[in-house]
């Protein structure tokens, strides 16, 4: 269970990519006091995740819904996961992530709210995807709803604390180790994407699961 934990922590954080939003966060943030940064800050990883948890406690009801089953979501989701992985390793990542509209709006006054810098350039389809993916859980296995509910909270925690010590990251970080830390991000991220998408064609073709008679 730790190790699904930690697994879908990381995915969730190189989804998110906080560190990729802290410049739109500064410049929408120009004028504010210490302890308003720090409050929207802490705005900005709450959204995160209520955002990824009502997907990912929802999720399963939504699916059934509208006649999807889980292997298709994984399926889908990890096609999303994995577009998002290899725009991040070639450097396009703002080509899925965000389009310009979105990214002028969050460096407007209007754009200073929950959308567009909370949805959906930190919490997108990806991130959405993702979660609906992982939705798979009961409420006679608590133990199964920690991995759906704990990533998330880890996420938007550890989104709060990135933009809370923006000021002082952005100083410490070169674009050089953002390159670097975006496309080992983004190779992690791909193993993590195909290997959900296995598991849906698994789940999909059950003959694909089947081992293989000599």
């Amino acid at each position: 269970m730790l190790a699904e934990i930690f697994k879908n922590t990381v995915a969730l954080l190189a989804i998110v990519e906080p560190l990729g939003v802290i410049p739109l966060y500064l410049q929408a943030t120009v004028g504010y006091s210490d302890t308003e940064k720090r409050a929207y800050a802490r705005f900005l990883g709450m959204v995160v995740i209520v955002a990824l948890v009502i997907a990912g406690l929802a999720g399963d009801e939504l699916l059934q819904a509208l006649s999807i089953s889980l292997g298709a979501m994984r399926v889908g989701g990890g096609v999303i996961v994995l577009m998002v992985a290899i725009a991040m390793v070639l450097g396009q990542q703002n080509a899925v992530k965000r389009t310009p509209v979105e990214a002028e709006a969050a460096e407007e006054a209007a754009g200073r709210g929950l959308v567009p810098l909370g949805i959906p350039l930190l919490v997108g389809p990806a991130a959405f995807s993702f979660m609906l993916a992982h939705s798979q859980w009961h409420w006679q296995a608590p133990l199964s709803l920690v991995t759906v509910l704990l990533p998330p909270i880890i996420v938007g925690l550890l989104v709060w604390l990135t933009f809370a010590f923006a000021g002082r990251l952005q100083a410490r970080l070169t674009p050089a180790m953002m390159v670097v830390i975006e496309r080992i991000a983004g190779f992690l991220l791909a193993g993590i994407a195909v290997e959900l998408m296995a598991g849906g064609l698994r789940e999909l073709f059950p003959l694909l699961a089947s081992p293989v008679v000599p």
